[in-house]
């Protein structure tokens, strides 16, 4: 008896297929960029893209049919992580929708107004809300973080961070 093959439109191939479109569209981005400003994002999106792209094409081909005698079983340590099937699957929706409004909300915050002032206002939201941290340790995770991010990117590696689209509109540049 073998096991029916798996459908190429499951739900780990359409991820593949979003994070493939997704990383495309930030390096062909950067492309348009000075090559100080372009380096960062290519250096991460390039070899990104080429891991998502190989996934896709994995997620693409299926398992496929296996004979049972071939089959072995393969070492746990290899596997992936294990499902908790004690959590309701309408609460692993809910925190995965949560989470993609997180990061939706933290890219359109890039966007808008720029990295510098989106890192620090995430990361203290996102305590508070989410980790349901102390407003002052928040305040204090939220400060140092921006001091090194400001201090290594800004200050010390001069990294030109692209224009946010509120300093477009308002005419002016945000800490600098």
């Amino acid at each position: 008896m073998s096991e029916k093959p798996r459908s190429k439109l499951d739900p780990s191939f359409w991820l593949s297929l979003f994070f493939v479109t997704l990383v495309g569209i930030w390096v062909v981005a950067a492309a348009g960029w000075g090559w100080d400003t372009r380096l960062f994002p290519w250096a991460i999106g390039i070899p990104t893209l080429a891991l998502a792209l190989c996934q896709l094409i994995t997620d693409w081909k299926g398992p496929g049919v296996k004979d049972p005698k071939e089959e072995k079983k393969a070492p746990q340590a290899i596997l992936d992580i294990a499902v908790d099937a004690s959590i309701p699957p309408e609460e692993v929706y809910r925190h995965t929708v949560r989470t993609a409004g997180w990061l939706l909300a933290f890219g359109c915050g890039i966007w808008f107004f720029g990295f510098l002032i989106s890192i620090p206002f995430f990361i203290f939201f996102y305590l508070i809300y989410e980790a349901q941290a102390s407003k002052f340790s928040a305040l204090t995770v939220t400060g140092l973080t921006f001091l090194f991010v400001w201090a290594l990117f800004d200050q010390t590696m001069h990294i030109a961070w692209p224009e946010a689209a509120l300093s477009s509109l308002l005419g002016f540049k945000f800490l600098h």
